[in-house]
């Protein structure tokens, strides 16, 4: 299990991530690009992925890894982080950064 504190500080360890509320929840944004939002429950958050990932995750474990109905057309997903594991939780918030992250950005980070 992941904690939304956990899900914050790593989400701000990412270089020039900021959090603002969207909604009236917490979500956290690169260049105003939104990668990830704490839902009002403080057990799920939304992620940016991309369609393979997201297929693959909530094919393979659809208790954990959900698409809301709003979202169908839109390349985010649910996590569930009372059942999600903290390693894919991490895992999912980097790649969720480097896909709205400048791509000059995202190679000096994960070629560090």
């Amino acid at each position: 299990m992941m904690f939304v504190s956990e899900v914050r500080q790593i989400a701000l360890s990412l270089p020039g991530t900021e959090e603002v509320t969207h909604w009236g929840k917490p979500s956290f944004r690169i260049n105003n690009k939104i990668f990830i939002v704490i839902q009002s429950d403080m057990k799920t958050i939304t992620v940016k992925t991309t369609k393979e990932e997201r297929e693959m995750y909530t094919t393979t474990d659809p208790k954990t890894f959900i698409i809301p109905e709003s979202f169908k057309n839109m390349n985010y997903m649910h996590i569930n982080l009372e059942t999600a594991s903290k390693d894919e939780v991490k895992k999912l918030i980097r790649s969720a950064w480097g896909i709205v992250a400048p791509k000059k950005m995202v190679k000096i980070f994960f070629e560090r």
